[in-house]
């Protein structure tokens, strides 16, 4: 075991470095965003080619489809503006991060901290929201994509989003066959 010599700070900046699986479940609401800004069907197009690639096409297509449900929900009802890396970026904000511990949560059948990571987005409460994270959660883990259970520590929301340093592993893991 190594230990570092140098302090560390009681609160800093973390980045987050996502593995390529998770990064196409992230890009699922980047591409959203990039949809609403030019309209262009095309980006969610390249994204359920891309999902496409790793899990059943049309599992693919109902995947982008709930995403959308669910990111045109968050963005409704959220009161800040998020900060989110451009598509295909393995880099997360802490926006991402809560995102996928929403979606993970919800796998994981913890509603309090689903409740937490949308307190985090600056999302109040809301039964609609966690059902259809629910429902790309169950979408997932049917493909075959699991996602760990979030750091509860990394969701919370504080005013500057600089959020409490500590280590994390990569949130996903691809179930085999037979698992």
């Amino acid at each position: 075991m190594y230990q570092s010599s140098a302090p560390i700070a009681s609160s800093a900046a973390v980045s987050f470095l996502l593995s390529p699986n998770v990064v196409l479940v992230i890009d699922m609401f980047r591409a959203l965003g990039d949809f609403e800004e030019h309209y262009d069907l095309s980006a969610l197009d390249r994204l359920e080619d891309r999902l496409a690639s790793l899990i059943d096409p049309c599992a693919a297509r109902g995947l982008v489809s709930d995403a959308l449900l669910l990111g045109f929900a968050l963005r409704t009802e959220r009161t800040t503006a998020w900060s989110m890396h451009a598509v295909g970026s393995r880099r997360a904000t802490a926006h991402e991060y809560r995102l996928l511990g929403l979606v993970a949560a919800c796998m994981h059948a913890d509603t309090d901290l689903a409740a937490e990571a949308l307190r985090g987005l600056g999302v109040a409460g809301n039964h609609t929201i966690l059902a259809l994270a629910g429902e790309v959660a169950q979408r997932l883990s049917v493909a075959g994509i699991d996602l760990d259970p979030p750091d509860a520590r990394l969701i919370a929301d504080d005013a500057g989003d600089v959020l409490t340093l500590g280590r994390i592993d990569a949130p996903v893991r691809r179930q085999r066959a037979g698992e």
